[in-house]
């Protein structure tokens, strides 16, 4: 699983991109501008690099580099909000793939990486943004959910569900079902299994490999409590949510990052399934700041 740099932080966390566009609107902020940046945006844009610099880019003085003169892009006039003129319709950057060092590596800037108030200030307003568990509290919990996950193993043994190993419930699409999960489930999930391939298909658990569960051992609560035998369906479903509550209450406890998503995007989040570049930041320059 690859490393975020964010683990290395004052503060350390975690970091996914929602698309929510917060870290491109707001209060007033700078996106510093390297050398050919402006014109490699332009090009992508198709227009010309003095064009762009009309409708997008403004120069204002660095104070991080003694007032020296720099391109920002600009921000919306007029109830803008601090809203990037380069955004489309609801949060769609129309340069994304072209878009500067600055927007590429938020929020792995030094003012969130070394400064507890600025991780503060970005995580009030980015989604994506996730505190790390510390290493006492991930083994806690994880000792905690194991217990949890042995006492429904003694009850499924009692009752004896049926199960037919037709893989049905892995294949979401063909199930119609969403398998939800905890963050701390896809966390022990993720430990024990920290590598898988792409999802088979669009929303599909990438553990679930040629018709078989991979990592049995990690899956998370709402695939053990799954199961096609409709003579146990109403028990099982009071059950999940019962052990579901003791879980909830393992994050309370212990001050967890708590999050309930779907299983798959957890795991994405963390890497697993998906082919994530590590991201360096060698840059010492500010941006725009929430």
């Amino acid at each position: 699983m690859a490393v975020d740099p964010g683990s290395k932080g004052v503060v350390p966390f975690r970091f996914s991109c929602h698309r929510c566009g917060h870290c491109c609107t707001g209060g007033e902020g700078h996106v510093w501008l390297d050398q050919g940046e402006a014109e490699r945006m332009a090009e992508f844009l198709g227009m010309t690099a003095d064009a762009f610099r009309r409708m997008h880019v403004r120069t204002v003085p660095d104070p991080n580099r003694g007032g020296e003169l720099r391109e920002t892009l600009r921000e919306r006039e007029e109830g803008g909000g601090g809203r990037c003129t380069l955004l489309e319709g609801r949060n769609d950057c129309s340069v994304y793939t072209a878009r500067p060092e600055h927007c590429r590596t938020f929020p792995y800037w030094p003012s969130v990486m070394e400064d507890e108030a600025g991780f503060e200030r970005a995580r009030g307003t980015c989604p994506g943004i996730r505190l790390e568990p510390t290493s006492a509290q991930r083994e806690a919990a994880f000792a905690r959910l194991e217990a949890i996950y042995a006492e429904l193993e003694e009850l499924l043994a009692a009752v004896r569900p049926v199960c037919i190993a037709r893989g049905v419930c892995c294949r979401f699409e063909e199930a119609d079902h969403v398998l939800y999960s905890t963050g701390l489930e896809a966390d022990y999930a993720a430990a024990k299994k920290p590598v898988a391939p792409a999802p088979e298909a669009e929303g599909r658990c990438p553990y679930h490999v040629a018709g078989r569960c991979t990592a049995r051992e990690g899956r998370p609560l709402g695939c053990r409590t799954y199961y096609c035998d409709p003579t146990l369906q109403d028990a099982l479903e009071a059950t999940h949510e019962r052990l579901l509550g003791e879980i909830r209450q393992i994050e309370r406890d212990l001050d967890y990052p708590a999050s309930y998503a779907p299983f798959p995007a957890l795991l994405a989040d963390r890497n697993v399934g998906v082919h994530a570049a590590t991201l360096t930041h060698e840059t010492q320059t500010e941006g725009r700041t929430p």
